[in-house]
């Protein structure tokens, strides 16, 4: 046999052995560890999480599967659980970790969006690869988004004490979780103090606080519609903001026929959780009314603009704040403005 001839064969059995590795590795089980903070009933995972991982694991034929940890069952510190390795796809909640991820609580402010579903456009826009905030924040932490949320605008609920005006903020203490929240809280008069979501029952209940700052799609998870009987509504007190993400390194791993199949998910996950909490609002407004005996007042548009008025100051003291950080605040604050909310 010619030599050349030998070498042509050794060369092409490597091709042959090389490629049938990599097939093997393409088709080797994939096991994604998911972990966030809500339990199961949440819309959270209900609308997003939990159709996520199904479209996943069926448009992969199995291939790929989930690990879910629900209700901080791996921590709470979740950009240190992903940098970590400790799950390979988390929640982060920006206003739960505002010194690590400032400029992502941007969609967090008053008066930027209307429904849950504009608010998702115009975050998941900046967030994703590509957008101003992936760009100038979430590139650095080494954080990729799959999918976002921007929760429904903020309604005042209460127990005991009926809230119809401006004045009746006054003294209210108010849970809030800090960040725009407080400065909102604080803007109208109130006093903001700061209760984990597992205790907002029992704080209610207590008197320990007066009022919190909550969409009705997030009142069912922690049964609060049982104290529950005032809520004011119509005004723009912005709303939580929730990122499924995945580490910049644990997407690099992962074959790119699967990423192929998660950014769909994702978006496709994203689609669902806004139009079903869009639709609950709706819903549940209802039901509260007519199962547990609420009381709602919804402001007309010129009383709303008056509360609207009162929360523009928490704008631009974000902005001011992201100034004295060296961040670019304001940038990122006209790029989600001005972003589509479709």
């Amino acid at each position: 046999m010619k030599p050349t001839i030998r070498w042509a064969r050794i060369a092409m059995a490597a091709v042959l052995a090389a490629t049938g590795a990599a097939s093997h590795a393409q088709d080797k089980p994939i096991t994604l560890k998911m972990a966030h903070l809500v339990p199961p009933s949440h819309v959270f995972w209900e609308k997003g999480g939990k159709p996520f991982s199904e479209e996943v694991t069926a448009k992969t034929n199995g291939r790929v599967k989930f690990e879910v940890y629900h209700s901080n069952q791996l921590g709470s510190d979740y950009l240190t659980i992903l940098k970590t390795g400790l799950a390979d796809i988390v929640m982060l909640v920006p206003a739960y970790q505002p010194d690590k991820m400032p400029l992502s609580t941007v969609g967090e402010l008053p008066n930027l969006y209307s429904t849950s579903c504009e608010g998702t456009a115009k975050l998941s826009s900046i967030a994703r690869e590509g957008g101003v905030l992936y760009e100038r924040e979430l590139k650095a932490l080494g954080v990729r988004v799959l999918f976002a949320n921007a929760l429904p605008q903020y309604k005042i609920m209460s127990t005991t004490r009926e809230i119809k005006s401006l004045q009746d903020m006054q003294g209210l203490k108010v849970r809030a979780v800090g960040g725009s929240m407080n400065k909102t809280v604080r803007a109208l008069g109130g006093v903001p103090l700061s209760v984990p979501a597992g205790e907002l029952y029992d704080s209610l209940n207590r008197g320990t606080i007066d009022a919190g700052f909550y969409p009705y799609t997030g009142v069912k998870p922690f049964k609060i519609e049982e104290i529950v009987r005032h809520t004011i509504e119509g005004m723009q007190l912005g709303g939580a903001n929730i990122m499924f993400a995945i580490s910049d390194k644990g997407w690099k791993a992962l074959p790119e026929d699967v990423r192929k199949v998660l950014d769909e998910a994702g978006l496709n996950a994203q689609k669902s959780m806004c139009k079903g909490q869009d639709d609950g609002e709706a819903a549940l407004r209802e039901e509260f009314i007519q199962k547990n005996n609420w009381k709602i007042t919804t402001l007309t548009p010129e009383q709303a603009a008056q509360w609207n008025d009162k929360v523009k100051s928490v704008t631009a003291d974000w902005v001011a704040e992201m100034d004295r950080a060296r961040k670019p605040g304001a940038a990122v604050l006209k790029a989600f403005q001005d972003a589509s909310g479709k």
